[in-house]
């Protein structure tokens, strides 16, 4: 089965969710990585009728969802606060079952002033096998984003372990791997048995010194990861994560994702 092209949403922050899906039949990719929170384009505040419209212009454009991406985090000392981010992530699976999508995007925010990461593994874990067991419920799984002080593998790796889940996943965001720090040959190794599926984004430097470039214009091994995947018989997805949202600087939707697209489809080749 060919592995399908997706971008996220994050790239296209002011297209209503119909431009996006028009657009992305007509750029050619193959499905979408929803961007959800309050300020996405599918946050938990959308009706049954208007998801259950969304999906059908979704399947009429010939496309599928891949992803809906959540913000909810488990990092917080308070319990209560904890408890009401699993709240929120349960509803961004419900919203991911309306939309057909396979996965929730769970992810990390960055840890309190002086915080270990492995001080919090038996919170997070916990956060996350209980999410874990309502998303496979309603039938998706979630994806872990390691990002911030976990972007690295050997830092998210063990967090992964305390939660065996079948329904927990890993994203391998070989951008955010990389300008930590880590090459990619050990992420890969790390979380290739749990892969959900695979960001992409392209860069300079590391650390502090890392800033965006065009896809295949910058210095991260993206050519090697994709092939080396395709190599090994992985059949998922690879989304192409323009942060505009973020970086308004960044070139508009409608001449960056035409663009990474063909970069993409042209190391799948390779």
């Amino acid at each position: 089965m060919p592995n399908a092209f997706a971008f996220s949403t994050l790239a296209a922050p002011e297209w209503p969710a119909e431009v996006v899906i028009e657009r992305a039949a007509a750029f050619g990719y193959d499905a979408l990585e929803w961007r959800g929170g309050p300020d996405g384009h599918v946050p938990p505040s959308l009706s049954a009728a208007q998801l259950a419209a969304l999906a059908r212009r979704q399947r009429d454009a010939g496309l599928t969802a891949l992803a809906v991406t959540a913000y909810s985090s488990f990092v917080a000392d308070d319990a209560a606060v904890r408890r009401a981010n699993l709240d929120d992530l349960r509803r961004h699976c419900d919203t991911a079952a309306a939309l057909g999508a396979q996965f929730v995007r769970a992810y990390e925010e960055a840890l309190p002033p002086g915080a270990r990461p492995e001080a919090l593994y038996d919170r997070l874990a916990e956060g996350l096998a209980a999410a874990a067991e309502y998303a496979q419920r309603v039938g998706v799984a979630l994806a872990l984003e390691p990002h911030a002080d976990f972007a690295r593998s050997a830092v998210a790796a063990p967090l992964l372990e305390r939660v065996p889940h079948p329904a927990l996943r890993v994203i391998w965001d070989v951008g955010n791997a990389y300008a930590a720090g880590e090459h990619p040959a050990e992420t890969r190794r790390r979380l290739r048995a749990r892969l959900a599926y695979v960001q992409l984004k392209d860069g300079m430097g590391r650390g502090a010194a890392w800033h965006l470039t065009d896809l295949g214009q910058g210095a991260v091994p993206l050519a090697w990861a994709v092939w080396s995947l395709i190599e090994d018989g992985y059949t998922g997805a690879f989304s192409v994560e323009w942060e505009r949202a973020w970086h308004p600087e960044l070139a508009a939707a409608e001449v960056a994702l035409p663009a990474a697209l063909t970069v993409l489809k042209r190391w799948a080749k390779q």
